[in-house]
């Protein structure tokens, strides 16, 4: 008997740990396969059940519904009492989560922004590629140095632990872990190896064929509507300017059209009190000080706008400081969507190996969820994004920010990027 049903696309590597969980317990899950990656075709039905439109996500027999794919691991890894793949003891528990969560976020997010774009999820960007490869060679090196002398992340069997590590890891080996860059983490592969060959885990997702040569981004190329024609005599004139005419509008159509993006759900809005584009002159025309102080007189943080920090997760693997201006520089070039709805100052703190990214956002609206025209930049997932309220305090580490002055957390402000 079935203990529930996953919802999710095809071939989705972060419902293989849910599964292999239940081939552990010996559970039955159904997988309703239905929805496509990388859109969000759900029904009002299922954002009423689950409050969210995402995938993978479960409905329990016993009436529970639980979205994100290490939530939904977990529920399954506990559900049969003295299940083999949850600890033992208290510690073993925290040590199985340590892992799960590192994966889940310091391997996840890595290895998400090197695969996703070279498979069309997500905009390419050859700045944040290189930035996510090295992040994720560092995180790999923790993992290396835990398992040189160990043959499974937690205790002497197979856990909630390595089954969780090694979904996320599934498409790095599939796709971009060549045999040159697996020479550099042996441990790890034979860890991962040892995991994907287990019978459970094989009875899941099958055999893998580590890849021989990395995925490499290919811009996508243009159609070309030219058919092989045999050669013509020589036109006259009016007929050479006709056939150049024709041949001119038919290259017209060879440029592909941007499909129209939706209507932003931040046009049903009320009109806000403080035009954005006015405040954007403001800045820009006057000095930091007088300009905030328009600022605070003018702005409706109730419900027109909202204020944000935002900290880059990786400021330990900073090095340079020109590398870390252009890296914050990469995130304002890819917020094009929010141009009317946010305004935004990242500075750069600190000295050469010992520098941080921080900044602030103001953004129409005042929900407690960033707005989508940001989320959908291709490195939001790169930064920590936490809605704050605007007292004394954060308004003076504000105008600090916005005026490219002073000190981040100790740290001299260095070098700043405006998005306006």
């Amino acid at each position: 008997m079935s203990i529930g049903t996953i919802y999710s696309y095809p071939e989705n590597p972060r419902v293989i740990k849910a599964l292999v969980c239940a081939k552990y317990n010996g559970l039955e899950v159904k997988v309703d396969s239905k929805f496509e990656m990388g859109k969000t075709n759900v029904s009002a039905e299922f954002v009423q059940k689950f409050g969210a439109t995402q995938v993978p996500a479960f409905e329990g027999a016993d009436g529970i519904n639980i979205i994100e794919s290490g939530a939904i691991a977990y529920y399954i890894a506990h559900y049969k009492d003295n299940s083999p793949i949850v600890g033992k003891t208290k510690g073993e528990e925290a040590l199985i989560q340590q892992w799960v969560q590192f994966a889940d976020q310091a391997i996840g997010s890595a290895l998400g922004q090197w695969v996703y774009p070279l498979l069309g999820y997500a905009p390419y960007n050859k700045l944040v590629e290189t930035s996510a490869i090295e992040r994720l060679k560092s995180k790999l090196q923790t993992l290396e140095r835990h398992l040189i002398k160990k043959t499974y992340l937690v205790g002497e069997r197979v856990t909630l632990a390595d089954i969780s590590a090694a979904s996320t890891l599934f498409m790095g080996y599939k796709l971009v872990f060549d045999a040159e860059f697996r020479k550099t983490i042996p441990a790890v592969t034979r860890w991962f190896t040892t995991i994907v060959n287990q019978p459970h885990w094989k009875a899941v997702a099958g055999e893998l064929a580590f890849c021989e040569t990395a995925m490499k981004y290919t811009a996508p190329k243009k159609e070309s509507k030219k058919e092989d024609k045999p050669k013509e005599e020589k036109k006259p004139k009016e007929e050479k300017k006709a056939a150049k005419k024709e041949k001119e509008e038919e290259e017209e159509d060879l440029v592909p059209k941007e499909a129209p993006r939706p209507k932003s759900k931040l046009e049903s809005l009320p009109p806000a009190k403080m035009v954005l584009d006015e405040w954007k002159r403001q800045y820009s025309n006057n000095d930091t000080p007088v300009a905030m102080k328009w600022l605070w007189e003018n702005i409706d943080l109730t419900q027109d706008y909202s204020f944000w920090k935002v900290d880059y997760k990786y400021n330990d693997e900073l090095t340079q400081l020109f590398m870390s201006s252009n890296l914050a520089g990469g995130l304002m070039n890819r917020l094009e969507r929010a141009r009317k709805y946010a305004f935004g100052v990242l500075v750069v703190a600190g000295e050469n190996n010992n520098n941080i990214i921080s900044g602030y956002f103001i953004v129409r609206g005042n929900a407690d969820e960033m707005i989508e025209e940001i989320t959908d930049a291709a490195d939001y997932d790169s930064y920590n994004w936490v809605k704050i309220v605007a007292d004394e305090e954060n308004k003076t580490k504000i105008g600090q920010v916005f005026a490219w002055e002073g000190e981040v957390d100790g740290k001299k402000i260095y070098d700043g990027k405006v998005f306006k």
